[in-house]
């Protein structure tokens, strides 16, 4: 996916990744070459296929991954208990995403230990597929607050029961080719991926 960094929308929590002008030209192992009708911030936001790196490649990203989502986790940790101080509906919104991003992050940096067993690896995989899942569908909660303002209720049906929803269906329907073989995540060989590219690609075009 080629996206950029909107301001405009959103300005309050500081933007939101937009798909808007910009279309993949070419897509290689290793690369990916986008075409954006303006300039601004951009980024390849998802991998759908696997690419072949070296050890020393993997070690690095591995490194980078677990320190990168160390700090993260770290701060969202703060920003949660800072969060705990207010009460309204924008702020409850933000705990749910926090907790989502902060639990998908604590998976992610431990799910190299449960690769050496398959129960464990499906597991975390399963529950990485969901606390993403449910990241991306506060992000879009957080959209529609800004234009509507309904029950909680509702909100929370979006947040948590659509990516229990996805996620269930998802199982049920492609329990045997769920788990990469290398990694504990979904597998990039089927279309298993698209159960979590798909809901995300939704999230950013609304």
């Amino acid at each position: 996916i080629c996206a950029f960094w909107n301001f405009s929308i959103s300005p309050d929590t500081g933007g939101m990744w937009s798909t808007v002008g910009c279309s993949i030209i070419s897509s290689h192992p290793g690369s990916t070459a986008c075409f954006c009708n303006h300039t601004t911030n951009f980024a390849v936001l998802l991998q759908v296929y696997k690419v072949q790196r070296s050890s020393e490649e993997e070690l690095t990203l591995k490194t980078l991954t677990f320190i990168g989502c160390g700090v993260s986790f770290c701060a969202l940790i703060v920003t949660f208990v800072l969060f705990l101080a207010v009460g309204s509906e924008r702020t409850t919104v933000h705990k749910n995403l926090i907790f989502a991003l902060a639990a998908a992050e604590a998976l992610l940096m431990f799910s190299e230990l449960a690769k050496t067993n398959q129960v464990l690896c499906f597991a975390v995989t399963a529950f990485l597929h969901l606390f993403f899942m449910a990241a991306f569908s506060w992000m879009l909660v957080e959209g529609l607050l800004l234009w509507s303002k309904v029950r909680m209720k509702f909100y929370y049906m979006t947040g948590w029961g659509l990516p229990v929803v996805i996620v269930g269906v998802t199982l049920a329907t492609s329990f045997n080719e769920y788990v990469a073989e290398e990694h504990c995540w979904l597998n990039v060989q089927t279309d298993i991926i698209w159960a979590f590219v798909g809901p995300v690609l939704f999230v950013l075009t609304v």
